[in-house]
Order: structure tokens, then sequence, then C-alpha cells
């Protein structure tokens, strides 16, 4: 899976976790947004690595 892809399955299960939970302050709806938001970094630093290469 391309990191775009993994990314938007990841916003994707958030929205979709937090309409569950009915709430974005729930738990476990935060831990998967910080993981988006780890991956979103590491994704972003490669893209720029590779331009600047």
């Amino acid at each position: 899976m391309a990191d775009e892809e993994y990314i938007e399955h990841l916003r994707h299960k958030l929205v979709s976790l937090a309409m569950e939970r009915g709430s974005f302050l729930d738990q476990q709806v935060l831990a998967l947004s910080q993981l988006l938001d780890r991956y979103l970094v590491h994704h972003l630093k490669r893209q720029r690595k590779r331009r600047i290469s």
C-alpha cells in the first residue's frame, strides 16, 4: 500500500471511529489520531529528503 493510500486509510478509520465513539476526545480516537500524525510527519520527511537528493 502506498503512503498516500495508507494515510487515507488511517484518516477514514479515524473519522469512522470518532463517529462511532461520538467524540474526537475518546482515548482510542486520540491514539489513532496520534498514530496518523506520526505517520504524516514521517511521510513528509521522506518526501522532503527525496526533493533535496
